[in-house]
């Protein structure tokens, strides 16, 4: 019986961990060069209202939605 607790708490805890939210782009963005000299588009993203910026290489223009945790 406690092994079966044990292992319902540790699945329990193990999906929480792998929880994830989605932000969206808040229609901002700007294009960059990066540190190793590649060229990317710097993104902002407003999740519950913060936002952020995420930089990305090899797109030409910003997803709409991305996971965060």
């Amino acid at each position: 019986m406690k092994l079966k607790m044990i292992a319902a708490v540790a699945a329990l805890l193990a999906s929480s961990a792998a929880f994830a939210a989605t932000a969206y782009w808040t229609g901002k963005s700007e294009y960059v060069t990066t540190v190793t000299y590649k060229q990317g588009i710097k993104c902002e993203y407003n999740y519950a209202g913060n936002t952020f910026w995420r930089t990305f290489t090899g797109v030409s223009s910003c997803p709409s939605s991305v996971e965060v945790e």
